[in-house]
């Protein structure tokens, strides 16, 4: 669990974005932190109270979780892990 100040990692580095998220992205490190409750209390923390409500009302046992995070998140679905986390590095240029 989180705690007061600290940020989620994704591959190691730590988060304080939505756009870190996409540069670090891992589909089984997003779905890890959406089942341990971690993603919305980050989204909390750095302030998408929308969002990390979105994330609360997905309901566990659901076979569309990750195509829900992708749409709360804004994510291409149709992307790979690899072009998610290039798509935003070259945004940022």
């Amino acid at each position: 669990m989180l705690k007061e100040g600290v940020f989620m990692r994704m591959n190691g580095e730590e988060l304080s974005s939505i756009m870190d998220l996409k540069h670090c992205f891992s589909i089984d490190e997003l779905l890890y932190s959406y089942e341990s409750g971690e993603l919305e209390i980050w989204l909390k923390q750095i302030g998408e109270t929308k969002k990390a409500i979105q994330v609360h009302r997905i309901a566990k046992m659901n076979a569309y979780i990750l195509l829900q995070l992708y749409e709360i998140l804004e994510i291409d679905s149709d992307m790979s892990e690899e072009e998610i986390r290039k798509q935003d590095i070259f945004s940022l240029k």
